[in-house]
Order: C-alpha cells, then structure tokens, then sequence
C-alpha cells in the first residue's frame, strides 16, 4: 500500500485533513500527517509528526516559534519540515506529498515538495492557486488544485477535496512495468519566436536516436534545465533559445536567474549555444513596463505579453555576459551566430514595432547594428582558444541550421565520447 505524506497546519485545518485522509484511505493509499501548525492550540486530530517535533527539527522550541509574528515562524516550521520529510523520504515511509492550505500552509508545504525529484507525486489544494504561483511551484511537477472556496468543509469543498484524493491515489498507482530502453538525452530550449528552429532540431536529433528533452525558456524553464543537468538527468545541451539571459541582464520578467546558461559548462557536457530571443525584453501587459522605457521599441506579443527590443549597449553587455558564462566551461562548446536575425521578429520580413501606447515605433524591430552588437563583444571576450565560435549566413529559423546546429552537437558528443551503447 502507497504512502502520502499530508503537510497541514491542523490548528486550523484539522477536520479539512481528517476528511481527506478518510477519502485516502478509501483509495487504499495510507496517509502520513505531519503537523507545521504555527501557534499552540488543543487538537483531536492525531497526527504522525507533530509540531512540536517540527520545530526541534529546526532547532526551536515550539513554545518559542507560537509566540513568534507570522513569517520568522512559518520560516522556522518549513526549515524543520523540510529536515524531516527529507529524511523520511530516504527511509522510504512515503511515496507521495500532498496539502491544503491558504498562504501560510501553501507557502510551507510547497517549499517541502520542491524538495523532491520530479516523479514523486506532489499535489497542493490551495487558495492561491489561482493566482501567480510560480513562487509555490519553482520549476517542480507541483499540481495545484483550487478549492473554489476557502479551506473548509462544505458541500463544494468536499468534492473539491475528494478529487484532489482521487487524483493523488491516481498518481500512485504502480506504473507499467514495461521497461523503456534509455536514450541520450539531450536538452533543447525553445520559445515561440525561435519554434521553427527547435522543431526541426528536434526531428533530427529523435532520427538519430537521441531522446530530447524539452525546455519553454519562461523562466522556469530555464531554471529546470539548470537543475536537471546538476543532477545528471542530461547529456548534452542544443540551447536554442537564451532569452532568459536577456530578461536576467536587462530587467524583464522571465529570467530564470543569475545561473543560466552555466550548469552544462560546469558539468563538462557538450553544448551548441546560440542567441536565440535574445533581442526582446519580457513583460507582461504594457503598464508593466518601467517608466524608463516607456519611449523604447515594443512589440505586443500577445494581450499579456509586451516585448521590449534589445538595443546596441544592452546587447554589447549581453555578449559580454555570455563569453564569461561559456568561457567557464569545462567540455566541448560552440556558439553558432545566425547573421540574419535572431527571432521571427527580428527579419526584414517580421511584424512592425509600435511605442508603448501602440503608435507606430519610429524604427523597425529589426536591428541588424543591435545584433552585430552583440556578437562582436561575444567574440571579442571569448576565449576562442576553448570555445567554437562560428557565424552563419541565415536566420535562427533557417532549416538548414538547425541542421547544422544539430550536426554539430553530435559530432562534438562523439568527440567527448558521450555515446552510449
């Protein structure tokens, strides 16, 4: 029988559990509670791990942490349940995670379950899950369930939480003992400007036998990609599509940190890196965008999306940043320079520019002096004793480099030796 771990503040959330744990238990799966409540309270619910065994693993007495304000103790409680579901994890006392909460135990249980490998099961019934919840999910499989109400017990709410039961009993399930044979994988980043170029690299890297794993570059994208080659899951790394390097230097809203583009250097994996979407900015709905910018070149890439081009000092800083990146790494890399642009959008052929209030823009996005911007700084600073550095006569979205690009990689997989039998 499969195990949950339920992460819940049963202060005030206690009937909420003991309801889903009977739903559990009627999906035969064992429920495992752990306490994180914040404030000292008397409870009938019983629970496997209490709080004040939370707040030791932490190195507090509860005592201590119910008379602290909110966010010192939910910090204190999350830093003692991360200790504990880690270890009990190890021991094998659970196979899955699951809570319901409002900020607080959202916030708590969510910083648990980033904790664990993509696979394991991880399910947050939440009244934040409506909203913005990248800072509940990171780049983790967390699924969020909305409870249409508040966490309480009421007709809605108990199917609600029945289906979120149903749907962790699902996830348990065994899965199929058929054996898959394991393939290289090989990471490639994508984003829609540059998804001519990615389709086709991934078609011809699948016809060489290669597994390809797949990566949207909206920040958390990029962030997962990072991780899962720190972790070993990826062999070699196709990275169309850098633009959250853009977003992290410049200021937009989808970088996935200051660490992009560095764990495959670091981890010696053979790479082609090219600059692809790196000549928009991300935002989202134009009253979004600083003032300080207000009189830039834009694009409305969707009614959420406003995109900001990239102009020569930004991307002369952008080549800089990016030499020091791959100037570090420790395998095989080549960086492949499309002449002709660098996104849909940046082609003689791409859509017009407007200013921020949807005017006409007084120049195209376009900007060919931008771009070669960028990659004179890129060569300038790179150490081409280590590092290939190529400029190609087409546009990112050419067929034929993708071709090239993935021509490249595998020659430079066979170089490292990277191919399994």
């Amino acid at each position: 029988m499969k195990t949950v771990l339920l992460i819940g503040t049963l202060d005030t959330k206690g009937r909420e559990y003991q309801y889903v744990q009977e739903k559990l238990r009627a999906e035969g799966v064992t429920p495992f509670v752990m306490d994180v409540s914040c404030k000292t309270f008397e409870s009938e619910f019983a629970s496997q791990v209490s709080c004040r065994e939370v707040a030791k693993a932490a190195g507090t007495d509860f005592v201590a942490v119910s008379q602290m304000e909110r966010v010192p103790a939910q910090k204190v409680m999350t830093e003692g349940a991360i200790r504990l579901s880690e270890k009990l994890y190890q021991e094998g006392r659970f196979q899955g995670v699951m809570a319901l909460g409002g900020s607080n135990g959202t916030a708590i249980a969510c910083a648990v379950m980033q904790r664990f490998p993509v696979g394991v099961p991880k399910l947050m019934v939440s009244t934040m899950a409506s909203g913005d919840v990248r800072g509940y999910v990171g780049w983790k499989d967390i699924v969020m369930f909305h409870p249409v109400g508040d966490i309480s017990l009421n007709r809605m709410t108990r199917q609600i939480f029945a289906n979120a039961a149903r749907a962790m009993a699902g996830m348990l399930k065994e899965a199929s003992a058929e054996k898959e044979d394991k393939k290289i994988q090989i990471a490639l980043t994508v984003f829609g400007v540059v998804q001519p170029c990615a389709e086709r690299a991934k078609s011809l890297l699948e016809e060489k036998g290669y597994e390809v794993m797949v990566f949207h570059t909206s920040g958390t994208g990029g962030m997962a990609l990072e991780e899962l080659v720190k972790e070993g899951r990826i062999d070699a790394v196709l990275d169309i599509s850098t633009t959250e390097v853009t977003d992290e230097v410049v200021g937009g809203v989808l970088t996935a940190g200051p660490t992009r583009l560095e764990a495959a250097g670091a981890r010696g994996l053979p790479q082609v890196i090219m600059p692809g979407a790196i000549d928009l900015v991300n935002f989202k709905t134009p009253d979004t965008v600083p003032e300080k910018w207000k009189d830039r070149v834009f694009y409305r890439h969707t009614p959420h999306i406003t995109l900001m081009r990239t102009n020569i000092e930004e991307s002369e800083c952008l080549g800089r940043v990016f030499a020091e990146k791959i100037n570090r790494a420790k395998g095989p890399a080549l960086v492949l320079i499309p002449l002709k642009g660098f996104s849909a959008y940046d082609s003689p052929t791409g859509p017009k520019a407007i200013c921020l209030d949807g005017r006409p823009a007084p120049r195209s996005w376009f900007w060919p002096e931008a771009d070669q911007a960028f990659y004179e700084s890129l060569k300038n600073h790179l150490d081409l004793s280590r590092v290939g550095f190529r400029e190609v006569p087409l546009h990112i979205n050419d067929p034929d480099l993708a071709e090239m690009a993935v021509e490249e990689l595998d020659r430079l997989m066979h170089e490292k030796g990277k191919l399994r039998a």
